[in-house]
């Protein structure tokens, strides 16, 4: 690395990469992250120290040191763990500025018709046997990023109500998703939608509002893709039943079975009763889309639904590369702010640099190494293996690996 970089420069260029719109000081003092300087001066230090601690992998005691070390603060760790308990709204509040900033910039692009994944992902605190947190994520399959945001604890599901669907924007998602009263909005907003849905996750009618046999029409389908026009139940008194298309894959036989199979460990792993009903629908994907048939018809419904794979690949990045999973914190406004702050630093560094690639080029600088050097001032250590290698023994430990022979029995 050149020792000539000057790092006030980098950090001077990645705070003038902040959304414009976002005062650092009177969001900072209006949501109470900042009420007086003490040992940090201003809110752009303290910004430096959060990213430190969360976007740079840092304890707080090891950020406290730096902070020491470079001039920035002289403040201990229990006070810098007060400070970022109380600035989990304005860290929060920057990281939707900054996705803000990419939804102007989309509007700006003139798409036809806006491809949306939406899904959730999790986090575990340290030493926890479930969910702590989740992220739920909307993921612009056109430009590549994601857009919009959302940090709930465990408690909160999954529901298409949590995203803000656009006229003509084509909403992807996954069967838990599949609610009946979270679809109507979606058409409301002028929206349309194509979602995975499990075999009992709606109430299914004709369209006249007899009822609908699932299963025969399922028996139907022996191979590729069939569709049929259904209505969605939506159990609100008066309310006329959801006319939607039930599209309808036919898996191939070998992933049938491999599908057929999760269902049973799964079923074993609750010690529930397996239904023989859900080894049948393993054999099909159904999706339920608002979609024309004129303009969507079946085939293309499902090339659509397979894009939605590209959310998933934005998660491992996040978690492999960025660090996400890597939560360190059980106080759960500590962890707000670490989460908050990790996204910040993924999104300046996708903003600075642009997207990761799906596998970063070998030997080349990703966004975050950027990153690094801006806030930290040098490249951070490498964070230590989670289990460590046992220590090599000297000399010629070959003999061990060997099997020793059996004795001879004696003759009779």
């Amino acid at each position: 690395m050149d020792d000539s970089v000057d790092f006030d420069d980098q950090w001077s260029a990645l705070l003038a990469s902040l959304p414009s719109g976002f005062d650092l000081d009177k969001t900072a003092r209006s949501l109470g992250a900042f009420d007086r300087a003490r040992q940090v001066k201003d809110p752009a230090a303290l910004l430096r120290l959060a990213l430190v601690y969360g976007g740079c992998g840092m304890s707080l005691r090891q950020t406290c040191a730096w902070a020491a070390e470079t001039g920035l603060a002289e403040i201990s760790d229990p006070a810098l763990l007060k400070r970022l308990r109380n600035a989990q709204a304005w860290l929060a509040g920057l990281t939707q500025a900054l996705l803000s900033e990419r939804i102007a910039l989309q509007e700006h692009s003139h798409q036809p018709r806006r491809l949306c994944a939406v899904d959730a992902t999790t986090l575990c605190e340290p030493g926890a046997k479930g969910t702590s947190w989740r992220l739920h994520v909307g993921y612009d399959l056109v430009a590549g990023q994601v857009d919009q945001l959302t940090l709930t604890d465990d408690s909160g599901a999954e529901s298409l109500s949590r995203f803000v669907c656009r006229p003509g924007d084509i909403v992807l998602a996954d069967r838990g998703y599949a609610k009946a009263r979270d679809l109507r909005p979606v058409i409301d907003a002028g929206a349309d939608f194509i979602t995975r849905m499990g075999w009992n996750a709606l109430h299914l009618l004709q369209p006249d509002g007899s009822a609908f046999d699932l299963f025969g029409t399922l028996a139907t389908v022996l191979a590729g893709t069939a569709e049929v026009q259904v209505a969605v139940d939506e159990r609100i008194k008066g309310a006329a039943p959801l006319g939607l298309r039930l599209v309808i894959v036919r898996k191939s036989e070998a992933d049938a079975a491999r599908a057929q199979a999760d269902v049973r460990r799964s079923a074993s792993k609750r010690c529930k009763t397996l239904d023989p009903r859900s080894l049948e629908a393993a054999k099909y994907v159904l999706l339920l889309t608002s979609l024309s048939a004129g303009e969507y018809p079946a085939a293309r419904v499902a090339a659509l639904y397979r894009l939605r794979w590209q959310i998933e690949l934005a998660f491992k990045r996040w978690k492999s590369l960025a660090g996400l999973d890597r939560l360190p914190a059980k106080d759960p406004a500590l962890a707000r702010s670490w989460i908050y702050a990790r996204l910040i630093a993924a999104l300046l560094a996708e903003k600075t640099t642009g997207p990761e690639p799906e596998s970063p080029p070998s030997g080349a600088e990703t966004g975050g190494s950027s990153f690094a050097l801006a806030v930290y001032g040098h490249r951070p250590a490498n964070r230590p293996r989670r289990h460590r290698r046992p220590p090599k023994m000297g000399g010629d430990q070959s003999h061990r690996h060997k099997m020793r022979p059996l004795p001879k029995r004696p003759a009779a």
